[in-house]
């Protein structure tokens, strides 16, 4: 029995040594990955989709702040078509209402991450009543809707009213001319 509380009280010190020193390392791991975060990052990710909407593309003026969605938000803001985007690569979505030609709309503009996804989202959202818009494959009209691919982007213009629907290609083609 002697022995064995022996060992015991031999061990606590080498227990408490160890102890700490790995409390030391642990330390100076959190350290590290502290002063690895107030490094600066890398460029906005969405800086990109953000610029399209700056200025007054075609003299639409947004209305509030750009919403951004990502894969967990986007239900909140499409709800049942979400997995249609997700299952085809979709990125972020930058949403924002606009007034444009004296009327009202929505720019909903969704970064797909590569072209090839844009074409598969283009192309599942088809709707058989769509019309091509005039010299442009990548673009299809609907009743005071608009909407085309362009590399990456797919973007969907809703008009509310007459007025904001004649604003729908000029607005188009602003949008598309600042997209790479």
């Amino acid at each position: 029995m002697r022995y064995l509380l022996f060992a015991v009280l031999a061990s606590v010190p080498l227990a408490l040594a160890g102890w700490i020193g790995w409390r030391g390392h642990a330390g100076s791991t959190q350290q590290s990955a502290s002063a690895a975060s107030t490094a600066p990052s890398p460029a906005d990710p969405d800086a990109a989709l953000l610029a399209l909407f700056e200025g007054e593309p075609a003299s639409a003026k947004l209305k509030e702040k750009v919403a951004l969605y990502d894969a967990q938000t986007l239900f909140d803001y499409v709800d049942g078509a979400a997995p249609t985007f997700i299952q085809r690569g979709f990125r972020k979505l930058g949403a924002a209402e606009m007034s444009a030609g004296g009327g009202e709309l929505t720019c909903d503009v969704y970064d797909m991450a590569a072209p090839a996804n844009a074409e598969a989202i283009f192309t599942a959202e088809r709707s058989s009543s769509a019309k091509s818009a005039p010299g442009w494959p990548e673009a299809i009209t609907g009743s005071k809707s608009f909407v085309f691919r362009r590399g990456r982007y797919y973007v969907k213009l809703t008009a509310f009213d007459a007025k904001a629907e004649a604003a729908l290609p000029e607005l188009a083609r602003a949008l598309r001319g600042r997209m790479p």
